[in-house]
């Protein structure tokens, strides 16, 4: 059977009405004749009808089972006392079970209680009172009320205890099945939760790799940016070396070969001591420009001393320049 179409509540309600109604007609095959009493027997199927109100949401349609089951009726009997009397208990059956049986579901012992409250009124204030009524309105039994109930309600124990039993444990059964399928479904809400959660959390984590991942790359492009500027600059500073070291000395030395010269061959004693001081400030300056070409070339840090013997040199050069002035 397809599950889609079992799904429809209506579709549903009358498949399970076609169901019990036939159940109802083979149990009522098991009969239990009542002496002295015309068209008066009792059967099993009862029970099937009693479990339906279950199953079936709509009331409506148990009026399916009922007829169903008023097959089984004796052809001295009467179909419509059959389908009235049922059709009566089960109306109430119904509003009992979904207000009273319902809502004590839960509790083990109010159910059994009820259930057997229910199953009592069912027979005693409807199933037999109908059936008497209806049979005495047709012209079936023309004997008085009170006599034709006693005598019946002591014919019907047997089905009565075997209803009352079947159908109580059947209902305790089916809270059982309720709850186990509450519980299943809560349990699936539950792992349906922690799978979302999951799954977020997934989410999450895959997202929070994507940024580190692109803050990687973003921190290697500026690693490499910075190695390309630094060598750069390292080729430049070598260049600078180069033109220090070389271009810048050479002038300069030819300054301190000219000045050695002038001051060897000079008579003059002052241009001889300008002379002397120019020498010794090239000498000094030379000594500055050597340093800076040994830090540039060789990347050298120079120490503090060093640093403070350089500047002192600058210092002497300027002090010097000024009293030339």
């Amino acid at each position: 059977m397809d599950k889609k179409l079992f799904k429809n509540q209506h579709i549903r309600d009358v498949i399970l009405s076609v169901i019990f109604g036939l159940l109802s007609t083979l149990l009522g095959l098991v009969k239990f004749n009542i002496p002295g009493f015309t068209a008066a027997i009792s059967s099993l199927n009862e029970i099937p009808l009693l479990i339906s109100v279950f199953y079936i949401s709509n009331p409506f349609y148990l009026i399916i089972s009922v007829v169903i089951s008023a097959l089984t009726t004796p052809d001295q009997g009467s179909v419509y006392s059959t389908i009235l009397m049922h059709a009566g208990g089960l109306a109430f059956f119904g509003v009992y079970y979904h207000l009273i049986l319902k809502k004590n579901s839960e509790q083990l012992v109010k159910s059994i209680l009820f259930c057997a409250v229910g199953i009592t009124l069912y027979y005693a204030v409807f199933l037999i009172p109908i059936f008497i009524i209806t049979n005495q309105l047709l012209g079936l039994n023309e004997t008085d009320f009170i006599p034709f109930y006693t005598e019946l309600r002591s014919s019907l124990y047997f089905e009565y205890i075997t209803s009352l039993l079947v159908v109580t444990l059947f209902l305790v059964q089916f809270n059982y099945g309720k709850k186990l399928q509450k519980y299943s479904i809560s349990l699936e809400e539950i792992v349906s939760e922690r799978t979302e959660e999951l799954r977020s959390t997934i989410e999450e984590l895959n997202h929070a790799n994507e940024e580190l991942t692109f803050m990687n790359d973003g921190l290697d492009l500026i690693v490499k940016n910075r190695t390309t500027e630094l060598e750069e600059r390292n080729y430049q500073l070598t260049e600078y070396a180069f033109i220090n070291s070389h271009l810048l000395r050479a002038p300069l030395a030819r300054v301190l070969g000219l000045t050695d010269l002038i001051r060897m061959e000079s008579t003059d004693p002052r241009t001889k001591e300008l002379m002397d001081k120019l020498f010794n400030s090239c000498g000094e300056l030379d000594e500055i420009i050597k340093l800076m070409s040994t830090q540039l070339s060789g990347g050298s840090i120079l120490s503090t001393t060093q640093k403070e013997n350089l500047k002192n040199k600058i210092n002497e050069i300027i002090a010097q320049r000024d009293n030339l002035n």
